[in-house]
Protein backbone atom coordinates (compact mmCIF):
# COMPACT_ATOMS: atom_id res chain seq x y z
CA UNK A 1 0.00 0.00 0.00
CA UNK A 2 1.41 3.36 -0.95
CA UNK A 3 1.19 7.08 -0.30
CA UNK A 4 1.92 9.95 -2.62
CA UNK A 5 2.89 13.31 -1.42
CA UNK A 6 2.69 16.79 -2.93
CA UNK A 7 4.57 19.71 -1.24
CA UNK A 8 4.54 22.93 -3.01
CA UNK A 9 4.52 22.22 -6.47
CA UNK A 10 5.03 24.70 -8.79
CA UNK A 11 5.03 23.87 -13.05
CA UNK A 12 5.28 26.68 -15.37
CA UNK A 13 5.19 26.57 -18.93
CA UNK A 14 7.17 29.28 -20.35
CA UNK A 15 6.81 32.34 -18.24
CA UNK A 16 2.70 31.13 -17.66
CA UNK A 17 2.40 29.16 -14.05
CA UNK A 18 0.21 26.73 -14.33
CA UNK A 19 0.37 24.84 -11.15
CA UNK A 20 0.80 27.26 -7.87
CA UNK A 21 2.14 25.65 -5.22
CA UNK A 22 0.00 23.03 -4.31
CA UNK A 23 0.51 20.87 -1.47
CA UNK A 24 -2.02 17.89 -0.43
CA UNK A 25 -1.17 13.79 0.78
CA UNK A 26 -2.85 11.08 -0.73
CA UNK A 27 -3.74 7.89 1.78
CA UNK A 28 -2.15 4.38 1.17
CA UNK A 29 -5.31 2.57 -0.57
CA UNK A 30 -7.28 6.20 -0.82
CA UNK A 31 -9.26 6.65 -3.93
CA UNK A 32 -8.59 10.33 -5.11
CA UNK A 33 -10.04 12.57 -8.22
CA UNK A 34 -8.83 15.54 -9.48
CA UNK A 35 -11.57 17.25 -10.77
CA UNK A 36 -12.26 20.75 -12.71
CA UNK A 37 -13.42 22.81 -15.67
CA UNK A 38 -10.64 22.34 -18.92
CA UNK A 39 -7.41 24.11 -18.04
CA UNK A 40 -7.62 23.69 -14.15
CA UNK A 41 -4.31 21.90 -14.36
CA UNK A 42 -5.48 18.43 -13.11
CA UNK A 43 -4.05 16.12 -16.04
CA UNK A 44 -0.75 18.18 -15.27
CA UNK A 45 -0.90 17.41 -12.04
CA UNK A 46 -1.53 14.21 -12.78
CA UNK A 47 1.36 13.87 -15.41
CA UNK A 48 3.93 15.70 -12.71
CA UNK A 49 3.43 12.13 -10.28
CA UNK A 50 3.72 9.72 -13.27
CA UNK A 51 7.18 11.50 -14.09
CA UNK A 52 5.76 12.45 -17.36
CA UNK A 53 5.88 16.53 -16.85
CA UNK A 54 8.88 17.86 -15.13
CA UNK A 55 8.22 21.09 -12.96
CA UNK A 56 9.91 24.18 -11.21
CA UNK A 57 9.81 23.84 -7.47
CA UNK A 58 8.31 21.65 -5.02
CA UNK A 59 8.33 17.72 -4.03
CA UNK A 60 6.26 14.66 -5.19
CA UNK A 61 7.10 11.39 -2.68
CA UNK A 62 5.96 8.01 -3.69
CA UNK A 63 5.64 6.15 -0.38
CA UNK A 64 7.45 8.36 1.09
CA UNK A 65 10.09 8.49 -1.28
CA UNK A 66 11.08 11.86 -3.30
CA UNK A 67 10.47 11.07 -7.26
CA UNK A 68 11.28 14.49 -8.59
CA UNK A 69 14.42 12.92 -10.29
CA UNK A 70 13.32 9.07 -10.74
CA UNK A 71 11.70 8.45 -14.60
CA UNK A 72 8.91 7.92 -15.63
CA UNK A 73 9.72 3.65 -15.87
CA UNK A 74 11.62 3.81 -12.20
CA UNK A 75 8.44 5.11 -10.22
CA UNK A 76 6.83 2.04 -9.93
CA UNK A 77 3.07 3.47 -11.51
CA UNK A 78 0.47 2.32 -14.23
CA UNK A 79 -1.31 4.84 -16.11
CA UNK A 80 -4.51 4.32 -17.80
CA UNK A 81 -5.28 6.73 -20.65
CA UNK A 82 -8.11 8.16 -22.16
CA UNK A 83 -7.24 6.71 -25.80
CA UNK A 84 -6.56 3.21 -24.81
CA UNK A 85 -2.89 3.56 -26.44
CA UNK A 86 -3.20 -0.34 -27.41
CA UNK A 87 -0.99 -2.44 -29.76
CA UNK A 88 -3.22 -2.97 -32.68
CA UNK A 89 -1.15 -6.13 -34.40
CA UNK A 90 -1.93 -8.02 -30.89
CA UNK A 91 -4.14 -9.73 -29.12
CA UNK A 92 -5.28 -8.80 -25.83
CA UNK A 93 -3.24 -11.11 -24.04
CA UNK A 94 -0.05 -9.74 -25.88
CA UNK A 95 -1.08 -6.25 -24.71
CA UNK A 96 -1.74 -6.77 -21.16
CA UNK A 97 1.44 -9.31 -21.22
CA UNK A 98 3.36 -6.68 -23.11
CA UNK A 99 5.18 -4.35 -20.79
CA UNK A 100 6.20 -7.28 -18.24
CA UNK A 101 7.85 -9.34 -21.31
CA UNK A 102 9.71 -5.94 -21.69
CA UNK A 103 10.90 -5.86 -18.02
CA UNK A 104 12.06 -9.58 -18.39
CA UNK A 105 9.49 -11.35 -15.77
CA UNK A 106 9.24 -15.07 -16.64
CA UNK A 107 6.64 -16.52 -19.19
CA UNK A 108 5.17 -18.69 -15.87
CA UNK A 109 4.47 -14.95 -14.34
CA UNK A 110 3.19 -13.32 -17.17
CA UNK A 111 0.36 -15.92 -17.96
CA UNK A 112 -0.19 -15.85 -14.17
CA UNK A 113 -1.14 -12.31 -13.79
CA UNK A 114 -2.78 -11.78 -16.83
CA UNK A 115 -5.29 -14.57 -16.32
CA UNK A 116 -5.78 -13.24 -12.86
CA UNK A 117 -6.24 -9.72 -14.25
CA UNK A 118 -8.78 -11.02 -17.20
CA UNK A 119 -11.01 -12.88 -14.13
CA UNK A 120 -10.72 -9.71 -12.13
CA UNK A 121 -11.98 -7.38 -15.22
CA UNK A 122 -14.60 -10.65 -17.21
CA UNK A 123 -12.90 -10.49 -20.51
CA UNK A 124 -11.46 -13.91 -20.27
CA UNK A 125 -13.22 -14.65 -23.57
CA UNK A 126 -11.91 -11.49 -25.36
CA UNK A 127 -7.41 -12.74 -24.78
CA UNK A 128 -7.56 -13.98 -28.05
CA UNK A 129 -8.78 -11.18 -30.16
CA UNK A 130 -7.06 -8.04 -31.09
CA UNK A 131 -8.00 -4.62 -30.38
CA UNK A 132 -9.88 -3.75 -33.85
CA UNK A 133 -12.38 -6.47 -32.46
CA UNK A 134 -13.23 -4.82 -29.51
CA UNK A 135 -16.06 -2.55 -28.30
CA UNK A 136 -14.69 1.24 -26.64
CA UNK A 137 -15.60 -0.66 -23.18
CA UNK A 138 -13.68 -4.10 -24.24
CA UNK A 139 -11.07 -1.88 -24.81
CA UNK A 140 -10.56 0.18 -22.19
CA UNK A 141 -10.62 -2.77 -19.94
CA UNK A 142 -7.58 -4.48 -21.63
CA UNK A 143 -6.10 -0.89 -20.61
CA UNK A 144 -6.75 -0.91 -17.63
CA UNK A 145 -6.04 -5.13 -17.25
CA UNK A 146 -2.49 -3.96 -18.44
CA UNK A 147 -2.27 -1.81 -15.77
CA UNK A 148 -3.30 -4.85 -13.35
CA UNK A 149 -1.05 -6.91 -14.47
CA UNK A 150 2.34 -4.61 -13.22
CA UNK A 151 0.72 -4.66 -9.78
CA UNK A 152 2.02 -1.04 -9.56
CA UNK A 153 2.36 1.16 -6.08
CA UNK A 154 -0.17 3.46 -7.64
CA UNK A 155 -3.00 3.61 -10.37
CA UNK A 156 -3.31 7.03 -12.31
CA UNK A 157 -6.20 7.05 -14.63
CA UNK A 158 -6.02 10.21 -17.17
CA UNK A 159 -9.73 10.93 -17.94
CA UNK A 160 -10.24 7.22 -19.22
CA UNK A 161 -13.73 7.18 -19.86
CA UNK A 162 -14.33 10.29 -22.02
CA UNK A 163 -14.42 8.33 -24.75
CA UNK A 164 -17.20 6.20 -24.39
CA UNK A 165 -21.11 6.62 -24.76
CA UNK A 166 -23.16 7.41 -21.47
CA UNK A 167 -24.71 4.04 -20.63
CA UNK A 168 -21.05 2.47 -21.30
CA UNK A 169 -19.43 5.22 -18.91
CA UNK A 170 -21.91 4.29 -16.03
CA UNK A 171 -21.06 0.94 -16.76
CA UNK A 172 -17.45 1.39 -16.37
CA UNK A 173 -17.60 3.79 -13.19
CA UNK A 174 -19.05 0.60 -11.65
CA UNK A 175 -16.19 -1.66 -13.12
CA UNK A 176 -13.92 0.96 -12.05
CA UNK A 177 -15.26 1.23 -8.43
CA UNK A 178 -15.49 -2.56 -8.36
CA UNK A 179 -11.42 -2.71 -8.98
CA UNK A 180 -10.87 -0.49 -6.72
CA UNK A 181 -12.20 -2.30 -3.94
CA UNK A 182 -11.05 -5.92 -5.06
CA UNK A 183 -7.46 -4.46 -5.11
CA UNK A 184 -7.82 -1.95 -2.33
CA UNK A 185 -4.78 0.05 -4.16
CA UNK A 186 -4.08 3.74 -3.93
CA UNK A 187 -6.11 5.67 -7.23
CA UNK A 188 -5.12 8.65 -8.80
CA UNK A 189 -8.09 9.79 -11.39
CA UNK A 190 -8.97 12.85 -13.00
CA UNK A 191 -12.04 13.81 -14.90
CA UNK A 192 -13.99 17.00 -15.71
CA UNK A 193 -17.05 15.15 -15.10
CA UNK A 194 -18.09 16.25 -11.49
CA UNK A 195 -20.66 13.09 -11.38
CA UNK A 196 -17.63 10.73 -12.09
CA UNK A 197 -16.53 12.22 -9.58
CA UNK A 198 -18.68 12.15 -6.88
CA UNK A 199 -19.44 8.50 -7.34
CA UNK A 200 -15.63 6.87 -7.44
CA UNK A 201 -13.92 9.03 -4.65
CA UNK A 202 -12.72 8.58 -1.56
CA UNK A 203 -11.47 12.51 -1.58
CA UNK A 204 -12.70 14.89 -4.51
CA UNK A 205 -9.43 17.63 -5.11
CA UNK A 206 -11.61 20.27 -6.63
CA UNK A 207 -8.94 22.43 -8.89
CA UNK A 208 -9.53 25.82 -10.16
CA UNK A 209 -6.95 28.10 -12.06
CA UNK A 210 -4.27 25.54 -10.79
CA UNK A 211 -5.24 26.35 -7.31
CA UNK A 212 -7.26 23.94 -5.34
CA UNK A 213 -10.82 25.17 -4.12
CA UNK A 214 -11.14 22.35 -1.66
CA UNK A 215 -10.36 18.87 -0.67
CA UNK A 216 -13.41 16.73 0.60
CA UNK A 217 -15.20 13.31 0.06
CA UNK A 218 -18.58 13.95 -1.97
CA UNK A 219 -20.56 14.95 0.84
CA UNK A 220 -18.62 17.42 2.48
CA UNK A 221 -18.05 18.92 -1.22
CA UNK A 222 -22.11 18.39 -1.87
CA UNK A 223 -23.21 19.60 1.33
CA UNK A 224 -20.94 22.23 2.72
CA UNK A 225 -18.84 23.85 0.09
CA UNK A 226 -16.15 26.16 0.91
CA UNK A 227 -16.55 29.00 -1.62
CA UNK A 228 -18.78 29.95 -4.49
CA UNK A 229 -16.84 27.71 -7.25
CA UNK A 230 -17.01 24.37 -5.89
CA UNK A 231 -20.82 25.06 -5.16
CA UNK A 232 -21.64 26.07 -8.63
CA UNK A 233 -19.38 22.99 -10.07
CA UNK A 234 -20.36 20.44 -7.99
CA UNK A 235 -23.82 19.16 -8.18
CA UNK A 236 -26.25 18.09 -11.41
CA UNK A 237 -27.74 20.63 -11.94
CA UNK A 238 -25.93 22.84 -10.65
CA UNK A 239 -26.87 24.97 -7.32
CA UNK A 240 -28.88 28.33 -7.59
CA UNK A 241 -27.79 31.60 -6.51
CA UNK A 242 -29.38 34.52 -5.72
CA UNK A 243 -28.57 38.00 -5.06
CA UNK A 244 -28.84 38.79 -1.60
CA UNK A 245 -27.75 41.63 1.26
CA UNK A 246 -27.21 40.85 4.24
CA UNK A 247 -28.64 42.91 6.91
CA UNK A 248 -27.96 41.57 10.69
CA UNK A 249 -30.12 37.95 10.93
CA UNK A 250 -31.72 37.69 7.65
CA UNK A 251 -30.40 38.12 3.83
CA UNK A 252 -33.07 40.43 1.34
CA UNK A 253 -33.82 38.07 -1.68
CA UNK A 254 -35.02 39.73 -4.86
CA UNK A 255 -38.60 40.73 -4.71
CA UNK A 256 -38.39 41.88 -1.09
CA UNK A 257 -38.36 38.53 0.27
CA UNK A 258 -36.50 38.41 3.54
CA UNK A 259 -35.36 35.39 4.59
CA UNK A 260 -34.37 34.40 7.97
CA UNK A 261 -30.42 33.26 8.49
CA UNK A 262 -31.21 31.99 12.56
CA UNK A 263 -27.50 33.51 13.35
CA UNK A 264 -26.05 37.04 12.70
CA UNK A 265 -23.59 37.31 9.39
CA UNK A 266 -21.68 40.81 8.49
CA UNK A 267 -23.85 42.50 6.76
CA UNK A 268 -23.01 43.56 2.79
CA UNK A 269 -23.74 42.14 -0.52
CA UNK A 270 -23.70 38.56 -0.98
CA UNK A 271 -24.88 35.67 -3.11
CA UNK A 272 -27.35 32.87 -1.53
CA UNK A 273 -26.77 28.97 -2.94
CA UNK A 274 -29.64 26.75 -3.00
CA UNK A 275 -29.67 23.41 -4.41
CA UNK A 276 -32.78 22.57 -6.82
CA UNK A 277 -33.99 20.06 -4.50
CA UNK A 278 -33.97 21.98 -1.86
CA UNK A 279 -36.79 24.64 -3.49
CA UNK A 280 -40.15 23.77 -2.76
CA UNK A 281 -43.22 24.56 -4.46
CA UNK A 282 -45.53 26.32 -2.35
CA UNK A 283 -49.14 27.02 -2.72
CA UNK A 284 -50.69 30.15 -4.58
CA UNK A 285 -50.18 33.38 -2.57
CA UNK A 286 -48.24 31.98 -0.24
CA UNK A 287 -44.83 33.65 1.09
CA UNK A 288 -42.36 32.94 -0.58
CA UNK A 289 -40.27 33.90 -3.98
CA UNK A 290 -42.65 34.32 -7.23
CA UNK A 291 -40.78 32.62 -10.59
CA UNK A 292 -42.53 32.54 -13.99
CA UNK A 293 -41.90 28.85 -15.29
CA UNK A 294 -40.23 28.80 -18.64
CA UNK A 295 -38.85 25.61 -18.98
CA UNK A 296 -40.06 21.94 -17.66
CA UNK A 297 -38.33 18.88 -17.88
CA UNK A 298 -40.25 15.58 -17.16
CA UNK A 299 -37.75 12.77 -15.87
CA UNK A 300 -40.43 10.38 -14.60
CA UNK A 301 -39.43 10.14 -10.73
CA UNK A 302 -38.60 14.43 -10.62
CA UNK A 303 -39.30 17.32 -12.69
CA UNK A 304 -37.00 19.60 -13.22
CA UNK A 305 -38.37 23.23 -13.89
CA UNK A 306 -36.43 26.40 -15.09
CA UNK A 307 -37.58 29.51 -13.85
CA UNK A 308 -36.69 33.26 -13.49
CA UNK A 309 -36.94 35.01 -10.15
CA UNK A 310 -36.91 38.59 -10.88
CA UNK A 311 -33.78 38.42 -13.61
CA UNK A 312 -32.62 35.22 -12.26
CA UNK A 313 -32.74 31.63 -13.76
CA UNK A 314 -33.66 29.43 -11.07
CA UNK A 315 -33.88 25.38 -11.49
CA UNK A 316 -36.27 23.02 -9.20
CA UNK A 317 -36.03 19.59 -8.51
CA UNK A 318 -39.82 18.96 -7.65
CA UNK A 319 -41.84 15.26 -7.95
CA UNK A 320 -42.27 13.69 -10.84
CA UNK A 321 -46.39 14.11 -10.65
CA UNK A 322 -45.99 18.06 -10.14
CA UNK A 323 -48.55 19.65 -12.28
CA UNK A 324 -46.96 22.66 -14.14
CA UNK A 325 -46.64 24.32 -17.21
CA UNK A 326 -44.03 27.11 -18.94
CA UNK A 327 -45.78 30.13 -18.73
CA UNK A 328 -47.12 29.92 -15.21
CA UNK A 329 -46.27 31.70 -12.05
CA UNK A 330 -44.45 29.47 -9.74
CA UNK A 331 -43.83 30.35 -5.94
CA UNK A 332 -40.71 28.87 -4.24
CA UNK A 333 -39.76 28.00 -0.56
CA UNK A 334 -36.63 27.48 0.81
CA UNK A 335 -35.05 26.34 3.97
CA UNK A 336 -32.59 28.65 5.50
CA UNK A 337 -30.99 25.51 6.78
CA UNK A 338 -30.51 24.65 3.55
CA UNK A 339 -29.21 27.45 2.31
CA UNK A 340 -25.26 28.49 1.60
CA UNK A 341 -24.18 32.35 1.58
CA UNK A 342 -21.04 33.49 -0.22
CA UNK A 343 -19.45 36.87 -0.09
CA UNK A 344 -20.38 38.36 -3.12
CA UNK A 345 -16.49 39.56 -3.57
CA UNK A 346 -13.96 37.07 -2.48
CA UNK A 347 -17.14 33.68 -3.31
CA UNK A 348 -15.71 32.75 0.02
CA UNK A 349 -18.23 30.58 2.11
CA UNK A 350 -19.70 33.25 5.03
Amino acid sequence: MTTVSIRNTVKRFGTVEVIHGLSMEIASGEFVVFVGPSGCGKSTLLRMIAGLESFQHGEIAIDGRVVNAVPARDRDIAMVFQDYALYPHMTVEGNMGFGLKMRGIPRPDIDRRVQAAARILQIEHLLARRPRELSGGQRQRVAMGRAIVREPKVFLFDEPLSNLDAKLRVDMRTEIKRLHQHLGATMVYVTHDQVEAMTLADRIVVLHGGRIEQIGTPRELYQAPETRFVAGFIGAPAMNFLPARIAGDHAELPGGFRLPLGRRVVAGAAELGIRPEHLVQLAAGAPGLPSRIEVVEPLGADTLVTARIGDTPVVARLSGDAVVAPGETLVLGLDPARAHLFDAKTGRRL
